[in-house]
């Protein structure tokens, strides 16, 4: 990632405690958090004390501590995550914060039983309905409408079919929720809808395909061209975790990448630290990094 350093100040000046400070909004792949317990439903084997990654209860507990730390650094008011194994690792990981979080979980139909989660502060979200939303392939998207700080948000959560899918798959899924915001924005004008997920894609290659309404504004297009990304494949940084907006709704609204020292490896290049590399524990806590939304006044 260009200047590094540069970058680090950025982020860690941004997220600064204010009083004063706006809303924030975080989406965070926390990448496979998996508990010890084997599954009924779909083969997680290797993520169990006697599975090929030894999964125990002490790498367990360790990858939630650290993904905590990322989430309590930023404190922000809504966090919205992707693959999660199912409600009880989200409880494992309200209880592991030292941020105060409610939380929304609904179980997908994904093949590795990764499913979707929000945490909320109870203060500041009010939700007003929740429910899963057809996406085209096993995981649904979803969708909250509430009350955020005084104000409506629509927000839809995301987790896209990855790259090593058919690139069909992928389009079809863009399809769906470029067909589902753009008939809520239709049918309610009241409606300030918020897209945050990991697209598996970057925002210039899904601009340049014109699937999301024009009123939609990828908020990580211009960090992705100044070369920032979250997460790195065969070198490259790669911005694969986005915020939509309405910009009507949110006309002063800003996105970025949060990145920590402790976050990156520096070793064959900068890349997030995973939790294993070619099935080495590494003990990071994914391979993605987070992004975070402020939503200005």
């Amino acid at each position: 990632m260009r200047k590094l350093a540069t970058i680090f100040a950025i982020v860690l000046s941004a997220v600064a405690a204010s009083a004063q400070r706006p809303p924030v909004v975080m989406f965070y792949n926390v990448e496979s958090l998996y508990d010890t317990i084997p599954s009924l439903f779909y083969n997680d084997s290797d993520y169990t004390p006697n599975g090929a990654l030894h999964w125990n209860t002490t790498r367990y507990n360790n990858k939630l501590q650290t993904i905590a730390s990322v989430v309590d650094s930023v404190a922000a008011e809504i966090v919205a995550l992707a693959e999660v194994e199912n409600e009880n690792v989200v409880r494992d990981l309200v209880t592991t914060l030292g941020t105060d979080y409610n939380y929304i979980h609904r179980t997908s139909n994904d093949s590795r039983g990764m499913d979707l989660a929000l945490l909320y502060k109870g203060d500041k979200l009010f939700p007003e309905q929740i429910r899963m939303v057809e996406s085209g392939y096993r995981r649904s998207f979803l969708y909250v409408r509430g009350q955020f700080c005084g104000e409506r948000i629509d927000l839809i959560v995301c987790h896209l079919p990855s790259q090593l899918s058919r690139k069909e798959k992928r389009l079809r899924a863009q399809r769906h929720l470029a067909t589902f915001v753009d008939s809520l924005h239709r049918a309610d004008t009241a409606a300030r809808i918020v897209i945050a997920g990991d697209f598996n894609d970057t925002p210039s290659a899904i601009t340049k395909r014109k699937i999301m309404p024009s009123w939609c504004t990828p908020l990580m297009l211009t960090a992705e061209q100044r070369g920032e990304g979250t997460i790195v494949y065969d070198g490259r940084w790669l911005m694969y975790d986005n915020f939509w907006i309405d910009a009507q709704a949110f006309p002063r609204a800003r996105a970025q990448v949060y990145i920590r020292r402790d976050l990156i490896s520096t070793e064959g290049g900068a890349r997030p630290i995973r939790t294993f590399t070619s099935r080495a524990y590494t003990a990071g806590p994914s391979d993605h990094l987070p992004i975070i939304l402020h939503l200005y006044k």
